[in-house]
């Protein structure tokens, strides 16, 4: 049981792993299979704590735009207009873009070449002696873009031909199709010029492939430690842990900061913040940023072993290399938006702790049967262009105790495919995610032991997609969402649950499905397909004891204590609605019952209808559930609304259970049947 170290930013993975001072740079290639075994420890490198951007900040529930009392960087170039084209390219406007309505769009012809200038744009005067950097969105749209090809220049004249301070575009991978965050330095470092008139794009000593196409959008002014368009801003000041996330930017224009979701989102689309609207110092905290990706399905770091029962090799983040103690969080950033963070694949007994998963294809990648892994405290899985977290094909009995703030993912925040009888014991914060919070799909007999604040979803707060048998303990603050739970499946369990403010319904149910102890605070509590007859059960219905309730399409059934046949207990009210007729009756079973053979059965209850007829109440005994009763057994109630008892009798001739039922069927508007004080007898 050995211990490791792994620093991404200064390691190498020909180090051996023995010190700091020899650590790996990665958990592909620095812990591989042959160096590590079960029961090792591989440490990893922290990154920079949250700073203080020295200001508050109006945070606004569900608003996509953050807005700062004091402006952290200046505006360079928003794009909104064409550059003049010069050298080899051609420059224009287009509609795909990060800020405002326009990005700029600088297309090479067949033979560029290098050091001229390429485009440029007026700035007006600048003065931007207090900035070191600065940062900016580019779109490389084929082919790759390599060191030493492109660089950004500030020009002390109008037509960019004087350049002052140089910054050099780093190499892109080929086919990207994908905005980039990118944050320069000036060469030489120093700060920026006192005068600055325009800004010009120039071919370095090499110049890009034959047609080569890029964009540009939201060329900002940032200091060395200050907040550029790669930082994650927050209201968190913790280093390690916290209940706010981070989020990625989508632009900075003064002190206007607007939130991303994936990458590729353009400045009109994501779903922005959740949360408490308040005035609140913020902050920002820098990513270790791996290699670029160059595909969706990329791999950007693989566990690459597995341990064994009691030996699990463990991933901890969060080191300060200088105490070697854990002291807070590892933000890994694949920037782009491809890639996956953190892939696990057919890996079992691996711990994974304090590592977190920006801007990637996909946050952490588990598939194709891993069983038994420990998620112990994930707290950001955020801006990613799918999911945050994805477990798909035959991954069981893994365990992820905390899940924070899987937020502003493309698709979810928490994805389980193709599995089950995984726990998760605390998911809090899945929000403003472009489909649902947390989506449970083709999936079984998961335990979920707390789940708060699926908020603002584009779908959902939480999907179980064709999911059977999952329980979820406590749900709490489902908001904001069109559907709050959207359940397809049968036989899930949630023991209390609390939803408002979802525009279609706090739950939608297709299958059958129980609450317990729920408040279900929406304008309206549910819906369902029409026409499959699917119930959800409701327990203490509003958290209410003795209010069930049975919610199905085209009506409800619920218990009550206020029309009644005899002055103790509760009777159970029928609302059948316009689309539950004769053919389609809205039905409650309320009793199964043992036959013997050859015996007489008689089967009586009490019935009253709020309207004489609005509504048609039956007792039914459906014909075909034992040999001896091949037809359709019942008793209508009368059009009155007086209390009537209502009698079938029937002979079976087996021995057999079967089950009586009272039907509420729509007549010509809506009201109730209620029953209550049912006898059975047989002779």
């Amino acid at each position: 049981m050995t211990t490791f170290y792994l620093d991404y930013e200064n390691g190498n993975d020909s180090n051996d792993g023995s010190t700091w001072a020899n650590a790996w740079k990665t958990i592909t290639s620095g812990a591989t299979a042959a160096r590590i075994a079960p029961g090792d420890t591989i440490r990893i490198a922290k990154s920079p704590a949250p700073s203080s951007l020295g200001c508050t900040a109006v945070w606004t529930n569900l608003s996509k735009t953050v807005t700062l009392t004091t402006a952290q960087t200046t505006t360079i170039e928003l794009c909104e207009t064409a550059w003049t084209g010069a050298g080899d390219t051609t420059a224009s406007t287009s509609i795909t873009n990060k800020q405002g309505t326009y990005a700029e769009l600088l297309t090479f012809d067949a033979s560029p070449q290098a050091s001229i200038l390429q485009a440029y744009k007026a700035t007006g005067t600048l003065n931007l002696s207090s900035y070191q950097k600065i940062s900016f969105w580019m779109r490389v749209q084929d082919p790759a873009l390599s060191v030493n090809q492109l660089k950004i220049c500030l020009c002390s004249d109008t037509a960019g031909a004087t350049p002052v301070d140089t910054f050099l575009l780093p190499a892109v991978p080929t086919q990207t199709y994908r905005w980039l965050p990118v944050t320069l330095s000036r060469v030489g470092g120093g700060n920026l010029g006192t005068s600055i008139q325009s800004i010009a794009l120039y071919t370095d000593t090499s110049a890009p492939a034959a047609n080569f196409v890029m964009y540009l959008d939201d060329i900002i002014a940032c200091t060395t430690n200050g907040l550029n368009l790669q930082s994650l801003i927050s209201k968190n000041s913790a280093e390690q842990g916290g209940t706010e996330g981070w989020y990625g930017i989508k632009n900075i224009d003064g002190v206007t900061v607007n939130l991303d979701n994936g990458t590729n989102d353009d400045a009109t689309t994501g779903r922005g913040y959740s949360g408490t609207t308040e005035t609140v110092t913020t902050y920002k905290r820098e990513t270790i940023k791996t290699t670029l990706a160059a595909s969706n399905t990329a791999v950007v770091q693989e566990v690459m072993d597995s341990g064994t029962t009691g030996n699990n090799i463990q991933f901890q983040g969060g080191y300060d290399t200088g105490t070697s103690n854990q002291t807070g969080e590892t933000f890994f950033d694949g920037l782009n938006g491809f890639g996956y963070g953190l892939q696990l694949s057919s890996k079992s007994y691996i711990t994974v702790n304090y590592l977190n998963f920006s801007r990637y294809y996909g946050g952490i990648n588990i598939v194709s049967t891993c069983t038994y892994n420990t998620f112990t405290t994930i707290s950001n899985l955020n801006n990613n262009t799918a999911n945050g977290v994805y477990m798909n094909v035959g991954n069981v009995n893994n365990i992820f105790t905390t899940v924070s703030n899987a937020n502003n993912n493309g698709f979810s925040g928490v994805a389980v495919n193709y599995g089950g009888f995984n726990t998760f014991t605390t998911v809090s914060n899945a929000n403003n995610n472009g489909s649902s919070g947390i989506t449970i799909s083709n999936n079984a007999n998961n335990i979920f032991t707390t789940v708060s604040n699926a908020n603002n979803n584009y779908i959902s707060g939480i999907y179980l997609n064709n999911s059977s048998g999952n329980t979820f303990t406590t749900i709490s603050n489902i908001k904001n969402n069109p559907v709050g739970i959207y359940l397809t499946g049968s036989n899930n369990r949630i023991k209390s649950l609390s939803t408002s403010g979802n525009t279609n319904c706090g739950i939608y149910n297709d299958g059958t499905n129980y609450l317990f102890d729920s408040i279900i605070g929406d304008t309206t509590e549910t819906g369902q397909t029409d026409y499959l007859n699917h119930r959800l059960f409701s327990h203490n219905n509003d958290n209410t004891a003795g209010n069930h309730w049975i919610f199905s399409d085209g009506g409800t059934i619920n218990a009550q204590a206020t029309t009644r046949h005899t002055a103790s207990g509760i009777a159970w009210t029928l609302t059948p609605t316009s689309t539950r007729i004769s053919t389609y009756p809205l039905d409650f079973k309320v009793a199964k019952i043992a036959c013997a053979a050859n015996a007489l059965v008689t089967v009586k209850i009490w019935m009253i209808k709020g309207h004489a007829t609005n509504v048609v109440g039956k007792l039914v005994c459906r014909g075909g559930q034992i040999a001896g009763v091949t037809s359709d057994v019942t008793a209508t109630k009368a059009s009155d609304t007086s209390w009537e008892e209502l009698t079938i009798t029937f002979t079976p001739t087996e021995v057999g259970i079967v089950e009586i039922e009272v039907w509420g069927i729509y007549s010509a508007g809506t009201s109730t049947v209620t029953v209550d004080d049912m006898t059975i007898s047989q002779a």
